[in-house]
C-alpha cells in the first residue's frame, strides 16, 4: 500500500510539472518581448581605444524603435537638427545637408531573433547611412529586457568598437 502512494505521488509530480504554466510563470520568447514602440533613453560609442563617443553629431538625440509582431522594424534616431533657411529641403545648402547627415540615422528592414544567444539581426532594407542598405550581418546581443526597458549592444560597430543602447517602451 505505501509503494503504491509513492507511485501515486511520483505520477501526480510527473503530470503537474508536464502541464504548461503548472504554477511555474514561463518568460515569453525574446520576439514577443521586442515586439512594440520604443523611446531612446541613451546611446554610447565604445570607441576601439576603449574611450566614450556619441554615435551621432547633435545635442538631444531622440529616437523611436519599433518591432512588428511579423518580423519587421524600423529605426530612427534624430538629433536637433537647426532648421533650414530655405523652406525647402531639396534646396539645402551643404551644410544644412552636412548636420542631417551626420545627426540623423534612420532604416527599416526584417528583423530574427536568436533565442540560444538572446540576440536580434537586423536585415536593413535601407538606411541614410547607404553602407548598410541590403545587410544581413547586423547582430544586436540583448543584455536586458524588461517589459518596459530594453538593452542591447551591437559589437560590430561600422566605425569599430560597440554602440551600447538603451530603450523604454512606449506601447506593447
Amino acid at each position: 500500500m505505501q509503494g503504491r502512494k509513492i507511485l501515486c505521488a511520483a505520477l501526480a509530480a510527473i503530470v503537474i510539472t508536464s502541464l504548461p504554466n503548472a504554477g511555474i510563470s514561463q518568460q515569453k520568447a525574446l520576439k514577443d518581448q521586442l515586439v512594440g514602440t520604443w523611446t531612446l533613453v541613451s546611446w554610447e560609442a565604445v570607441n576601439v581605444d576603449g574611450s566614450i563617443g556619441v554615435p551621432i553629431d547633435g545635442i538631444d538625440p531622440r529616437g523611436q524603435l519599433i518591432f512588428t509582431d511579423n518580423g519587421r522594424f524600423s529605426y530612427q534616431v534624430i538629433t536637433n537638427i537647426p532648421k533650414f533657411k530655405i523652406n525647402d529641403r531639396l534646396k539645402a545648402t551643404p551644410e544644412e545637408n552636412n548636420a542631417v547627415a551626420r545627426g540623423s540615422l534612420s532604416q527599416f528592414g526584417t528583423f530574427t531573433v536568436n533565442e540560444t544567444d538572446r540576440s536580434f539581426t537586423l536585415r536593413i532594407e535601407r538606411s541614410t547611412f547607404a553602407n548598410q542598405n541590403d545587410t544581413d550581418n547586423n547582430k544586436r546581443l540583448v543584455t536586458s529586457i524588461t517589459a518596459d526597458e530594453l538593452k542591447y549592444s551591437n559589437f560590430g560597430r561600422a566605425a569599430g568598437g560597440q554602440n551600447n543602447t538603451v530603450w523604454k517602451r512606449l506601447a506593447p
